[in-house]
């Protein structure tokens, strides 16, 4: 097997390593041929090292060069390496775990066993031997969920037997994890239980006490492999067994042709671009956790008959996981002082229903009194469009 070294530009730096030529692997289904176990802790342990050059320790206290210049350490911006939009996984991996596929009618997840080792580090001197020769299978299921703008990220669950599960004596270990695409293979590759982070990476031979979901990532370096998820690749761990999925198709998958999950990340200002000074203000705050709820707040700021300018505001609670804010009602306020401390009367103008088909556009159908009227009135439905992302909730 040829490979090509890639120096992260460091002489400090390890230098990353990653294959071509994989004849190594088979296109799916296990390896193309028997994998001792000695050659995969000897892979397990050389990935551990180029994850380390990878993403060292003084890399997260230094300057990072933006698209706006240089950012230091404690400034938030996008991150340019990202594998999957900022706004997908934003309610995190618990809601997922040992719940997929994503969608009634989705394509079935890819589901293998693989036997895991124990931890090498009892192999030493005074450790624990039943731990150091303990091998393990485990269940591993691999699927791909729908995120915005034709988007895709691709997650990985490992499940212990139910009687295996919590044991802190005998235990498996983190295997190492590799992806094939266009030639190349990327290895280590980063997955992490915690997504949308920057440095967050579960090391090979890390100990595998519960059952635990992770997602795909990729690197926060510019002389890494990035992996394109939405295209095909070649899964592989512990070079013992394989998934192979194609390119990512949205319409096999029920939520990638739905309107997008209601989030902080649609929190933002919109606009009819054919009409300026009119436009509305939604914002998503968090409600009771324990009923999984959330806020939809609208402000809309519009124009009554004689042309004056008219607030309307809409409030009303969602959960996680809904796609559209319907049956909102929807108040103006009266009796109210201009920078003063006295009360208003919210007077109740009808209901409105909204919906985010992708991360720049909103549709809202309001109902409201019927004409003539002196405040605004009527209903319909409108299509709008986002002004501007807000910082570190960039919607794309």
């Amino acid at each position: 097997m040829s490979s090509n070294a890639v120096s992260w530009g460091s002489s400090a730096l390890a230098t990353l390593v990653f294959a071509c030529s994989t004849a190594a692997f088979a296109a799916d289904g296990a390896s193309s041929r028997a994998v001792s176990a000695s050659e995969v802790m000897a892979a397990r342990q050389s990935a551990k090292a180029t994850a380390h050059a990878l993403q060292p320790a003084a890399a997260k206290r230094q300057a990072v060069a933006t698209t706006g210049g240089t950012a230091k350490p404690s400034e938030i911006f996008a991150n340019p390496y990202r594998a999957y939009p900022p706004s997908c996984l934003a309610d995190g991996l618990s809601p997922l775990f040992r719940n997929f596929p994503q969608s009634t009618g989705d394509p079935t997840p890819q589901q293998q066993s693989l036997t895991l080792p124990g931890d090498p580090g009892e192999c030493l001197g005074g450790g624990n031997n039943a731990e150091c020769t303990h091998t393990e299978s485990v269940t591993v299921t691999v699927w791909r969920v729908a995120c915005s703008n034709n988007q895709t990220a691709v997650l990985v669950e490992i499940d212990r037997s139910t009687a295996n599960e919590g044991n802190f004596t005998l235990y498996p270990t983190f295997p190492l994890v590799e992806i094939t695409q266009n030639n190349g293979t990327l290895s280590p590759v980063r997955m992490v239980d915690d997504p949308n982070t920057f440095f967050a990476t579960t090391s090979v031979n890390t100990a595998l006490y519960s059952s635990d979901i992770y997602v795909l990532e990729n690197y926060f370096n510019d002389q890494a492999q990035q992996i394109d998820y939405t295209k095909g690749f070649v899964l592989t761990l512990d070079r013992t067994i394989n998934f192979t999925f194609p390119d990512y198709d949205r319409t096999k998958y029920g939520a990638g042709m739905g309107p997008l999950e209601i989030t902080g990340y649609l929190s933002t200002n919109w606009y009819n671009p054919l009409q300026f000074g009119e436009g509305m203000l939604t914002q998503i705050y968090d409600g009771d956790a324990s009923k999984s709820e959330r806020f939809f707040t609208a402000a809309w700021y519009t124009f009554d008959s004689f042309g004056l300018p008219f607030w309307l505001f809409a409030q009303g609670t969602i959960h996680i996981g809904d796609r559209a804010a319907n049956n909102v009602q929807v108040v103006y306020p009266t009796t109210g002082t201009f920078a003063g401390n006295g009360t208003t009367t919210n007077t109740n103008w009808g209901t409105a229903d909204f919906s985010f088909p992708d991360c720049n556009t909103m549709v809202f159908t309001y109902r409201g009194p019927n004409p003539p009227s002196d405040f605004p009135s009527g209903s319909g439905t409108r299509t709008w469009s986002r002004l501007a992302n807000i910082n570190s909730l960039v919607c794309n």
